[in-house]
């Protein structure tokens, strides 16, 4: 009897283990991850500058992007990435960091091999305008014409807060990698630092007294093209 009795209760552990890895591998099943690396263009656009000193231009893009699926069609998760913002004239170029979380909402009515979403985010952003060299018109006197003296505007930094958003699509090459791109826009508000308010960069002088070079105007709103695989689980 006491040998039966062992031998029931361990088929009914067995059972038991198979029942709920059953019960488990659905819902393992369901949760859906991903995971991108994309690089591109951006073009921001500056407001507010001072007339001369030089817009923003095209220049390279790179992020890493990593979601969880809350339902099946929506995801969230987070992003980081980075730009070089050149800038047309003397000025040089700036570099921007930027991270923050993203919600990705994909489309119901593209079918599989090809994927599309929305997304929106909320994050912040920090630049470093590069130093660099410059001619500055300096007056010479009070009877004198301005004589022109060379000089060197300082780095600078700063910061504000985006609002990512933009569509994507995917194709899926093989299990689990896809190609992915997506266009996305940028909206920037709250700016901050050296590099956008007053009195504005460190201007040194050769020859005369050192002063401020203008802000550079704030970044507003950013246009993007990037393409890249995505990791999909």
């Amino acid at each position: 009897m006491l040998v039966e009795t062992m031998r029931s209760r361990r088929c009914v552990a067995v059972v038991s283990s198979l029942v709920a890895l059953s019960v488990n591998r659905p819902a393992i099943a369901q949760v859906h991850a991903d995971a991108s690396v994309e690089v591109g263009v951006m073009k921001r656009f500056l407001t507010g500058s001072v007339p001369g000193t030089g817009d923003a231009s095209f220049g390279p893009t790179a992020e890493i992007a990593a979601h969880v699926a809350l339902v099946p069609l929506v995801r969230v998760g987070a992003y980081i990435g980075h730009d070089i913002s050149p800038r047309t004239g003397s000025a040089a170029a700036r570099d921007v960091t930027w991270g923050g979380a993203r919600v990705k909402v994909m489309s119901p009515w593209i079918r599989s091999p090809f994927r599309a979403w929305v997304f929106a985010g909320f994050g912040i952003a920090g630049v470093y305008a590069r130093s660099y060299a410059t001619t500055v018109n300096v007056p010479a006197g009070p009877n004198g014409a301005p004589a022109a003296r060379p000089g060197v505007v300082q780095g600078s930094s700063g910061g504000f807060f985006e609002v990512p958003f933009g569509i994507g699509a995917s194709y899926k090459l093989r299990e689990p990698w896809e190609l992915c791109a997506e266009l996305g826009a940028r909206v920037g508000f709250a700016h901050r630092g050296r590099v956008y308010e007053a009195p504005g960069p460190d201007l040194l002088l050769s020859g005369a007294a050192n002063g401020n070079a203008a802000p550079a105007g704030s970044d507003v709103f950013a246009l993007a093209l990037t393409i890249g695989v995505i990791f999909d689980l």
